[in-house]
């Protein structure tokens, strides 16, 4: 049995299946317009905050009430280069200005927006900033300027401001690099140019000891597509992503020492995967598909880690070379 209910702007849709009452809910809101960028985030208690950019640079910041969207005007324009909130549920925005080479932290204290310049330099897209305990925020940047590339991390403590800059000794970009948190530990999957394809390496830090592994999985012969999405249970960690709509991946069987090659398959292609974004950021425990088998749904086909790491295990080419290079 199915029913549907609704009115203007919301519906609910409620299946009865062997005594068992499944439902769904969805809220439609009024369209906004005039935008041309926007990205958002979700709290605990599954609220919305949205920073929308006009087309005319103007950022507007909104979140939702539960019933109603209370919004202001942020007091600076620019590019909203990431967007988070720390564990109080307030938003912090790293924003770039087109006439000035700072970088301008923006967060909410009380009732008011607070501004202040990253006291250190950000030439290249922040890797990761994501929320830690007591107020505190977590950031990976590199910085490209002067001819080099410098990988670091950095906390930002509501006390004390941000800490001095601490370099990643040993961890090269490469041409593609991605950064994931995960149980304490910064992951950090790069690729790299060689003469026909691209050498994997993944490097493993523990921000607490000043520790890393670095890791060579293998080889493969193209870039991702997107950004990789980290899944995980327990011991098992599982990196995927799609190469030319071709789902490719790499897991670790052991908490992480150990991986085994990258490897491509052509299940589900053509493929394109997001990661699910939730309060506690990129979910370890669900992709999204945006594209599968070919179809492109009007929403993403969310699927879950089992299946999937259990799917991936299956089609494991030459399963006992570990931390080799090897190329599918």
């Amino acid at each position: 049995m199915v029913n549907y209910l609704a009115t203007p702007g919301d519906s609910w849709q409620l299946v009865l299946r062997q005594g068992i009452l499944h439902y769904s809910y969805t809220a439609t809101g009024e369209p906004m317009a005039g935008l041309s960028a926007s990205t958002a985030v979700i709290d605990p208690a599954g609220r919305l905050h949205i920073v929308a950019t006009m087309l005319n640079k103007r950022l507007i910041y909104a979140r939702w009430q539960g019933h109603r969207w209370e919004s202001s005007e942020l007091p600076v324009n620019g590019s909203v280069l990431a967007f988070v909130l720390d564990s109080r549920k307030q938003p912090h925005l790293l924003l770039e200005e087109s006439y000035r080479p700072e970088i301008i932290h923006l967060y909410l204290a009380g009732n008011r927006w607070q501004r202040q310049f990253l006291p250190f330099n950000l030439t290249a897209p922040p890797l990761l900033f994501k929320p830690l305990l007591r107020g505190r925020l977590f950031f990976t940047g590199q910085d490209v300027s002067r001819g080099r590339q410098l990988l670091f991390l950095t906390v930002y403590d509501p006390a004390t401001g941000w800490q001095v800059p601490r370099p990643l000794t040993g961890v090269e970009p490469g041409n593609k690099i991605y950064a994931y948190w995960f149980q304490g530990y910064l992951y950090l999957l790069s690729w790299h140019r060689q003469e026909k394809d691209y050498l994997l390496y993944l490097h493993v830090v523990d921000p607490e000891k000043n520790t890393s592994l670095r890791l060579c999985p293998g080889t493969m012969v193209d870039l991702p597509d997107d950004r990789p999405v980290l899944l995980a249970k327990e011991k098992n960690l599982l990196f995927l992503w799609t190469s030319s709509n071709r789902l490719a991946f790499c897991f670790s069987q052991d908490g992480g020492s150990t991986w085994l090659p990258p490897q491509s398959a052509y299940f589900f292609f053509p493929a394109r995967i997001k990661a699910v974004e939730g309060p506690e950021g990129p979910s370890t425990r669900q992709v999204a598909f945006t594209k599968i088998s070919g179809l492109e749904p009007d929403w993403p086909l969310v699927i879950n880690f089992e299946p999937l790491f259990s799917l991936c295990r299956a089609v494991v080419v030459n399963p006992s070379s570990r931390n080799t290079p090897f190329k599918q």
